[in-house]
Order: C-alpha cells, then sequence, then structure tokens
C-alpha cells in the first residue's frame, strides 16, 4: 500500500560545463563532488532518511505515519534542515575552493558550483528489489520531473503547494508563487525561496587559524593527487570515468610511481598555500578567468 511521505532532492549543478575529458579532471571532478554529497548526508537524520544516490543528486523521504518523532515536530525538524543544507554546502564549497593548490579546471570552478533542492508532498509505494528499497509512485515522478523547472535561478529550494504546509521553517522564508506544467502530469503549483548572499557559495570565506587551512588543504592535496588510485573503490561513483580502462590504469600506475617524488614537493605548496589568507586566495583565482572547456589549464596538476 502507498504511504504518505515528504519527498525530497538535493541537487548539485553547474558542474558538468565546467569539465574536460581527460582522467585528471575527471578524477579531481569525483572528488569534489564527492565531498560535497558527504557534507550534506552527515547533516541528514530521522526522520529524514536517504533513498538514493542519483548522480550528484540526494534523494530523500520522511514518512508521515508511522515515523520516529510525532510529524508536528518532524516538520520543524525538516524545516531546520533545508536550511542547514544550504548553508552547509556554501561553507564546505568555501573550503574547498580555498584549500585546493591544484589549477585545474575542475579544482578552479568549485566556487561556481551550486545547490538545488526540489520538495514535494505525496504519496510513495515502497517495494524492495534484491537488497535495495525502491520508492515509486507518481509522486516520486512529480518530484524527480521538477528538477527541470522554469526557475531562473542556478541556486534555490522549490516547494510545491502540497508540500509548503508540510514544512515549518526556524524563521521566515520569502516565497515567490510559480507553476509548473509537464506533459501527462499538467499544471504544478509551486513555491520558490533563493537564498540570500549570505549563503551564496561566492561569499568570501572567514580566515580560520594555520594548522586549520594546513590540515584541510593537506588533506584535500592528497585525495586529489591519489584519485586516479582511490577512483577504483570509491565510496560514491558520480561521474563516469572517461578515457579507457586501460588508459586510466597507465595514469593510475604513473601516478603511484611519480608519488614519492611529488609528496614531498606537494607538501612545500601546501604549506606555502597555507600561510595565504582565504581573501588573498580568492583574489588570486579571481585574477585569472578561465575558459569553459579548461583549455588554459592543460597540464597544470
Amino acid at each position: 500500500m502507498p504511504e504518505a511521505v515528504l519527498l525530497i532532492i538535493a541537487d548539485i549543478s553547474g558542474y558538468t560545463r565546467y569539465m574536460t575529458a581527460n582522467a585528471k579532471s575527471l578524477g579531481h571532478s569525483q572528488t569534489i563532488i564527492t565531498e560535497l554529497v558527504k557534507a550534506i548526508i552527515q547533516q541528514i537524520e530521522l526522520p529524514l532518511e536517504v533513498a538514493k544516490l542519483e548522480g550528484d543528486a540526494i534523494f530523500l523521504f520522511c514518512r508521515k505515519e508511522d515515523g520516529v518523532k510525532s510529524w508536528a515536530e518532524a516538520k520543524e525538524i525538516i524545516g531546520g534542515k533545508l536550511v542547514t543544507f544550504f548553508r552547509m554546502f556554501s561553507e564546505k564549497i568555501n573550503e574547498l575552493s580555498v584549500s585546493t593548490t591544484c589549477t585545474c579546471n575542475a579544482c578552479t570552478h568549485i566556487e561556481r558550483l551550486r545547490l538545488k533542492v526540489v520538495v514535494h508532498s505525496g504519496e510513495a509505494l515502497f517495494h524492495r528489489i534484491l537488497n535495495f528499497v525502491e520508492l515509486a509512485g507518481v509522486d516520486v515522478i512529480i518530484v524527480h520531473r521538477l528538477l527541470k523547472n522554469s526557475v531562473n535561478a542556478d541556486q534555490y529550494l522549490l516547494l510545491t503547494e502540497a508540500a509548503r504546509h508540510d514544512v515549518v521553517f526556524p524563521e521566515p522564508v520569502h516565497f515567490v508563487n510559480q507553476q509548473e506544467t509537464y506533459e501527462d502530469i499538467g499544471t504544478i503549483k509551486t513555491l520558490v525561496y533563493l537564498p540570500e548572499a549570505g549563503t551564496d557559495a561566492s561569499e568570501t570565506p572567514s580566515s580560520p587559524a594555520f594548522s586549520i587551512r594546513f590540515n584541510r588543504s593537506w588533506k584535500l592535496f592528497r585525495m586529489l593527487w591519489f584519485a586516479p588510485l582511490t577512483s577504483w573503490t570509491r565510496e560514491f561513483h558520480h561521474i563516469e570515468p572517461g578515457g579507457t580502462k586501460q588508459g586510466r590504469f597507465s595514469f593510475a600506475i604513473l601516478t603511484a610511481l611519480l608519488t614519492p617524488i611529488f609528496l614531498p614537493i606537494g607538501s612545500l605548496f601546501v604549506l606555502l598555500h597555507a600561510f595565504r589568507s582565504p581573501k588573498a586566495i580568492q583574489s588570486i583565482r579571481a585574477a585569472h578567468v578561465h575558459n569553459a572547456d579548461g583549455s588554459c589549464c592543460h597540464g597544470n596538476k
């Protein structure tokens, strides 16, 4: 039997246009997307549950009945989490963009990534396929269709009229009434909220202590450097690998051979990078305009 549910999709957008078809950029882009997805998933707790990862999107749901919390309490928790998703996404974007020492196309466009969240209320049928629990139904189709909409913004929160009273926000949120029309579904009334400048990913970050800046840069440097090796056993596979399997394997072997030489050199780059303030790093990055295809950055690590 179908169950009453609140359906949520958090989608990271704006990245594909900046990717280039080489193993290095694809490895770095997958590392970055994975870090952003993990930052959002770490904020998810009951009554919200993860249905599945869909590329660079997270499909969530909340049962309205038979939940661990009352529905009145759950609505407040969900409202707070929706706001938190944008804040944590912005903070992670800022952290990654000022921590990376890499100048490849993927790493220099981190701050252009955005977050879209779509929320719809309805019913879903839960059914098991092998070890996986799938959600099905018209409302599941609707929430996915709503990712393709007429909202003229890269970052937003979109609620359907059906979901508006199922979410209680911790502070007043200004919504703009809109509607979307789809073939075979019809017209759906929506409410759209555009996060204020304070949650924009391009906001200049505060300056943490040197030790924190160094640790963040060193951790990210290691993840990016070893991306060709770890791509074979990565937690999340959001991006289809480019090139042939033999080519990716050869690149992984080359990375392993160069590691004893490059890690000491890289640690020096990280140390010098950590001495710079986040504001100075942002200024340096803003001074160079990168081509959309990454052609100005080919050959840089």
